[in-house]
């Protein structure tokens, strides 16, 4: 199993929101972008679906930015990659049609492995996936952020 492009970049999205201090300002787009060298266009339809999903939090204008809805721990790894992933099949036994379609257990067998990864990776949090030595790094990636003015 590969993970598409669009999770890959919402489970970065999240892990960078979970470590950043909240003494600095929400995060922005053009903040995850430069820190990623991710395209923006791409990380706008990521960070809307995330903010569709009430996974983060996204506000406009002056004072705004993208937040977590919740803490990190209670962000399920599984559910998240499930969600990202938009449940898309390993394989498509329809499109185009096989001529086995019906008759093989191949479909059967890999949606019972897929389902038994989604357990495993519910086994994790945000929390756990961003921590301690991703932490360091995610930490270095605010270092030359401005700190909140109020």
């Amino acid at each position: 199993m590969k993970l598409n492009q669009f999770t890959d970049y919402g489970l970065r999205i999240l892990m960078y929101m979970s470590r950043k201090p909240e003494h600095l300002p929400a995060t922005t787009i053009t903040e995850l972008a430069d820190r990623f060298a991710i395209s923006r266009n791409h990380l706008v339809k990521v960070v809307q679906f995330l903010s569709n999903q009430q996974i983060i939090d996204a506000q406009r204008g002056r004072g705004g930015g993208l937040r977590l809805y919740a803490s990190p721990e209670t962000y399920r790894i599984g559910k998240l990659v499930r969600l990202l992933e938009q449940d898309e099949d390993l394989i498509n036994c329809q499109n185009p049609l096989c001529i086995l379609a019906g008759d093989c257990g191949l479909k059967t067998i890999l949606n019972s492995a897929m389902e038994a990864l989604y357990l495993h990776l519910d086994n994790y949090t945000l929390n756990d996936i961003s921590q301690p030595t991703v932490s360091k790094t995610l930490q270095s990636l605010f270092a030359d952020l401005p700190d909140q003015k109020i």
